[in-house]
């Protein structure tokens, strides 16, 4: 066995485990394991949020060089290139933030293996709530976050040039789609990361951190 599989297995086992702790109800069992995989990855998240942030509000106050230079070299892309890379040389800053490159690499797998066995279990199915069969599909759990999913893109400060509407109702319509075909047991698991994803969303806008330097 991989340890991939093996990693499935474990989380896999967990969902079983929690659900047996609740008569047997996986829709528990999904939900508190999704929870405490996303508190466990929780710092690291909220780190990298906060960088991001403080690259973008970097960025924010550039902006109008930036503006200046793409309106002075708009007919010469290389020119205007070299001339943006040097303003962010200056400033000491990277065109893609690293530290969100690096982190996206450590949680990735850490998500597809929960998802992995979310699925799993999902495909089990049982009854939670007023989901008769968390195997099969549930309008109103695809509704409620699809409506989370909204709510955390909503509560991102725009960065400039940002179309808000296409940034907030895209993903809100992927959302609504993929979760009206899948399993209700994995909108449970999404609707989790999404509600993470707004706590964390609010927690970088009301602490603002100190600008530093960010690769």
């Amino acid at each position: 066995m991989t340890v991939w599989n093996q990693v499935v297995e474990v989380l896999r086992e967990s969902i079983f485990a929690y659900a047996q702790l609740n008569n047997g109800n996986l829709g528990v069992g999904i939900l508190a394991v999704s929870f405490l995989a996303r508190m466990a990855l929780f710092p690291l998240t909220l780190r990298l949020a906060r960088l991001a942030q403080i690259h973008q509000d970097r960025v924010r106050r550039i902006q109008p060089e930036l503006d200046a230079l793409r309106a002075r070299f708009r007919n010469d892309p290389r020119r205007l290139a070299e001339e943006t890379q040097r303003v962010f040389t200056r400033e000491h800053l990277s065109l893609v933030p690293l530290s969100g490159l690096l982190g996206g690499i450590v949680q990735t797998p850490v998500l597809l293996a929960l998802f992995s066995a979310v699925s799993q279990a999902a495909a089990v199915g049982g009854r939670f709530l007023w989901i008769g069969n968390i195997a099969r599909p549930d309008v109103f759990v695809a509704f409620v976050v699809t409506a989370l999913t909204v709510g955390s893109l909503a509560a991102i400060p725009q960065s400039a040039g940002q179309n808000r509407t296409l940034m907030m109702w895209l993903p809100a319509i992927v959302t609504m789609i993929a979760l009206s075909k899948m399993a209700a047991g994995i909108g449970l698991y999404w609707g989790v990361s999404s509600a993470v994803s707004v706590v964390q969303t609010l927690i970088v806008r009301h602490h603002r951190p100190v600008p530093a330097t960010v690769c």
